[in-house]
């Protein structure tokens, strides 16, 4: 039951007349996930809590449906966290009352949150591993003239 006036270029016209809602509307009533990215990644970040704030309720579900799905799949965590902290904290108390229906989603986001946690710590451990190296070259290399055909790196 799609209007006529709810079209990928009017989705995009929204966009570049900077009338974030409107275009996020029409992107979820689309439901195309390429549209709904486009709108949010162009977003300003201080203008993401406003356009939340006035988000028809019925659109909340899908749209936190498709942040947890981003969230895993997306390199743009922190800006994707910034969506769904400003959705939690705005309809925290209207999400509540249909926490049966969402707890789904909910779950999904602790659990896309863990697996970012873990690949985030194996990749500082293994940073941190590799400066030790570095450094410890750099000491050595400092205190003893290596042999030229040693190669460091």
């Amino acid at each position: 039951d799609l209007d006529t006036d709810i079209t990928p270029l009017t989705m995009r016209a929204a966009l570049a007349s900077e009338s974030y809602l409107k275009a996020l509307v029409i992107a979820l009533r689309l439901n195309t996930s390429d549209l709904v990215v486009e709108v949010l990644e162009q977003v300003p970040e201080d203008r993401i809590h406003y356009v939340v704030g006035a988000l028809p309720l019925h659109h909340l579900t899908s749209l936190l449906k498709f942040l947890v799905d981003q969230l895993g799949a997306s390199r743009h965590l922190h800006f994707y966290m910034l969506w769904i902290s400003s959705i939690l904290t705005t309809h925290g108390p209207a999400l509540k009352k249909t926490s049966s229906q969402i707890m789904s989603t909910l779950n999904g986001i602790v659990s896309a949150l863990t697996a970012q946690t873990r690949t985030l710590s194996s990749l500082c451990d293994s940073n941190q591993y590799f400066m030790d190296v570095i450094l410890t070259l750099g000491k050595v290399k400092s205190s003893h003239t290596l042999p030229s055909d040693i190669d460091v790196f």
